[in-house]
């Protein structure tokens, strides 16, 4: 894949009235909405999609360029190992009302993951990434079990 036109994001334009709020400018990404284009680390939006994998993508997130081989597969076995939730946070997803809107249940129960995690007060830069690596793994167990609670079916165990 090569490298997107793109400008840094220190010499873009705030969209009006969000001049200063750091959710307006990135050095990860760029969006030209009149063009429709989406960058990643000057990498096109499309061609990440055709070209790579999700987790090839979480990586170019994460460390600003593509992984190699076994970087790669040590990320996949790290999501692969993170994917569990706790009981208390399952019992929790349980007790919400089956008519509940599902972004209120899943920010309800990603708040409630901190309070299992040990770590989760850590900010350097490798306990960023490891809460990183447990929240991405544990987001689509959580989107699967809430759906399957509204449902009125039970949450399956997830498959590493």
């Amino acid at each position: 894949m090569d490298k997107a036109e793109n400008k840094p994001a220190a010499t873009a334009k705030s969209p009006a009235g969000l001049e200063g709020v750091v959710a307006a400018e990135s050095s990860v990404g760029d969006v030209d909405g009149i063009r429709g284009v989406l960058i990643y680390q000057g990498l096109n939006i499309h061609d990440l999609a055709e070209h790579s994998t999700f987790e090839e993508t979480v990586f170019l997130l994460w460390h600003g360029r593509l992984p190699k081989r076994e970087e790669l597969d040590a990320l996949r076995r790290e999501l692969a190992a993170s994917q569990g939730l706790p009981e208390e946070v399952l019992a929790l997803v349980r007790r919400i009302p089956r008519d509940a809107e599902p972004m209120d249940s899943l920010r309800t129960a990603v708040s409630a993951l901190a309070f299992y995690d040990p770590r989760s007060r850590d900010l350097s830069r490798e306990g960023a990434l490891r809460t990183a690596t447990r929240l991405t793994a544990q987001l689509s167990i959580l989107v699967a079990s809430i759906e399957r609670l509204r449902k009125g079916e039970e949450p399956v165990e997830p498959k590493p």
